[in-house]
């Protein structure tokens, strides 16, 4: 269970990464070398990663995707498997439901989608069907709002 003193390290963290612990400290009024341990324990434990989030939009990547996709009754992980050595899936998830795969695509243009479909999606033999929505507008990007970690732990 994360605690207190751990939801406000990550925020502190999600606000400027760059920030040293000392600063962090400062802040939370805990000592530098709390902050250097518990940030040590959040990454051993997979709790977090500190890592650089592009912005597709301004990398040119301005078309993007979301496709569900039917396929084969126990095909999804091999199917998973092909479709991530693409660098066009920014995300992709097995599902329940009707659909057993989603995936979030980006492209530069719409012809690069169309290519995808043809020289990816079409010659994946497992695959039954998918629907296809085009994103026209975001409304919340990942790089720009952090996970609010403290009110997800609130009862």
């Amino acid at each position: 269970m994360l605690d207190e003193l751990g939801q406000k390290i990550i925020h502190e963290l999600q606000e400027d990464a760059r920030q040293s612990f000392r600063e962090i400290g400062r802040k939370l009024k805990v000592s530098e070398g709390t902050v250097r341990n518990r940030v040590r324990g959040l990454l051993k434990s997979n709790m977090i990663s500190i890592t650089a989030v592009p912005n597709p939009q301004q990398l040119g990547l301005n078309f993007m995707c979301i496709m569900g996709i039917e396929v084969k009754v126990g095909a999804a992980e091999r199917v998973e498997a092909l479709l991530i050595k693409s660098p066009n899936v920014y995300y992709l998830c097995g599902c329940t439901g009707a659909i057993d795969i989603i995936g979030i695509f980006m492209f530069h243009a719409p012809s690069e989608f169309d290519e995808f479909v043809k020289d990816v999606i079409a010659n994946i033999p497992d695959i039954v069907r998918t629907t296809t929505f085009v994103v026209m507008h975001i409304s919340r990007r990942p790089w720009e709002h952090g996970l609010d970690v403290a009110a997800l732990f609130k009862s």
